[in-house]
């Protein structure tokens, strides 16, 4: 027959090997969080023109590559330029200012014309430069915003616009 004693550390063992699996289990789980799927827009004046940067997270960018037909590994300059390609033809700015806070257009009108500069890699990031060369409006254009939507349906977008009576931010 056990004694007490023996039964004790027996159990205590038991339970004590019990919570050691238990932390080393959560310790062991994937340490990453999901991260979700978002663009970020900073539109700056700059004397002359506004300075357009998009920011995306680099897992976004190599998905947008390969949505564009892009086989290279995403620091390559093709794959730079497809992302590029892919932002320019998802991000306009339309001559119809806004009429009401709902976004509706007072007038009709057509794109305007941005400068694609660029795409480099910053950290988790890609960068896509634009710009803007135009006298300071007294209003900001509606945007016309679709980057990552595509790819990434539920993606949002964040874009600040800094200029002088212009700051504002907006969201999609």
């Amino acid at each position: 027959m056990a004694k007490t004693g023996d039964f004790s550390h027996a159990a205590t063992s038991t339970v004590l090997r019990w919570v050691t699996s238990a932390i080393l289990l959560v310790c062991l789980a994937p340490a990453n969080a999901h991260r979700g799927h978002a663009v970020w827009t900073d539109i700056t004046w700059a004397g002359e023109s506004f300075e357009i940067v998009h920011r995306m997270h680099l897992a976004d960018a190599i998905v947008v590559n390969r949505y564009m037909g892009g086989t290279l590994p995403i620091e390559e300059l093709r794959s730079l330029a497809l992302v590029a390609l892919y932002v320019d033809e998802r991000f306009k700015l339309l001559s119809g200012l806004p009429a009401n806070d709902q976004g509706d257009t007072a007038g009709s009108g057509g794109d305007i014309e941005l400068l694609t500069i660029g795409a480099e890699i910053e950290d988790d990031f890609l960068l896509v430069y634009q710009e803007w060369v135009t006298p300071l409006p007294e209003r900001f254009p509606v945007i016309d915003n679709f980057v990552l939507q595509d790819v990434e349906p539920e993606s949002q977008a964040f874009i600040k616009i800094k200029g002088p009576g212009l700051d504002e931010e907006r969201e999609r």
